[in-house]
């Protein structure tokens, strides 16, 4: 029989004209091959990567506290070199050439607790060149104080590197993803391996801080406001406006719509404390109040942010963010 098929293919082949119709129905039925004469079928594109980094990260480092910072969004913007000031990945980039404004995407920063910088996870999504990259973590290994060094048997290219006593391994989980870990949880940096990064934001903010749990959570020193026990989450997002300020909103799950009102007194009382002092009979505010709120069984605030109350409110922050 198939001796008969290949006859027939070359009996109906006279000219150039007809052999090229002959191989194209070849490729379309397969004449003279075994094959059954079903049509192949376009292959199916690959699944988008789980946008899964952030999950990943704060299961690793038992994340409570949370920073996701979408760096293309704070490009130009004045809010860039407060977020550099905070020092969040400053360890990791300074002195590599690899520029936080220029070169990433975004960045995320998780903690069991704010005071926990030892054990944060830190995940940088980078548009830097393969070639660029690696010139920078030669830098690194070398300004590592003692010098730093490769990481062997992780299952992705790693280097320990230590800075103001602090250890830490770098690694690069992805072409464009290095995630910086305590060294007791390098070993779970390939956990990281096939990530597609972190989900895409669902309005304009430029960046996102979450805690749980915040009452012990975001404890800080005596002069930091303290959040309520009855305060389950607090979440705080900030979108930037082209004069340089910012709109700051916060949202909480309180335990009942009384207790939410409860709550939002108690939170205006410690901004109010943390953020003026008194010289003599007067209190003087370092900036005006933020104004939290019940709605529902949900404690909020939103206010609009002058760009010198942001140099302020920045901070505050550095008392309470994971680094």
């Amino acid at each position: 029989m198939k001796s008969a098929r290949h006859g027939l293919c070359a009996a109906i082949v006279r000219t150039p004209l007809e052999l090229l119709v002959v191989a194209l129905a070849l490729l379309a039925v397969s004449c003279g091959s075994a094959s059954s004469g079903t049509p192949l079928e376009a292959e199916a594109p690959p699944p988008p990567k789980p946008r899964n980094a952030a999950a990943i990260a704060q299961a690793i480092a038992g994340g409570k506290v949370s920073v996701l910072v979408y760096a293309d969004r704070t490009r130009g913007h004045p809010i860039m070199a407060r977020l550099a000031a905070l020092d969040l990945w400053g360890p990791v980039l300074g002195g590599t050439g690899l520029d936080p404004e220029r070169d990433l995407e975004r960045a995320f920063v998780t903690a069991p607790r704010a005071d926990a910088a030892g054990e944060a996870v830190i995940v940088l999504e980078h548009n830097v060149p393969p070639e660029r990259l690696a010139t920078g973590l030669d830098a690194l290994l070398s300004r590592s104080q003692p010098p730093g060094a490769p990481e062997e048997g992780l299952g992705v290219p790693a280097v320990r590197v230590t800075f103001k006593g602090h250890t830490r391994v770098v690694a690069t989980v992805e072409p464009n993803f290095l995630v910086v870990l305590p060294v007791s949880r390098a070993p779970e940096a390939r956990r990281f391996v096939g990530t597609g990064g972190f989900a895409e934001p669902t309005g304009d903010e430029a960046a996102v801080a979450m805690a749980l749990d915040p009452a012990r959570s975001l404890k800080g020193p005596r002069e930091a406001p303290r959040v309520p026990p009855t305060l389950r989450s607090l979440e705080a997002t900030v979108t930037l406006a082209k004069d340089g300020g910012a709109l700051v909103a916060f949202d909480g799950p309180s335990e009942s719509p009384e207790q939410a009102a409860r709550d939002a007194k108690f939170l205006n009382e410690e901004v109010e404390r943390a953020t003026s002092f008194r010289i003599a009979i007067v209190r003087v505010r370092v900036v005006d109040p933020i104004g939290f709120f019940a709605e529902g069984d949900r404690v909020k605030a939103k206010r609009r942010v002058t760009p010198g109350e942001l140099d302020k409110l920045f901070g505050l922050l550095s008392a309470v963010l994971p680094r």
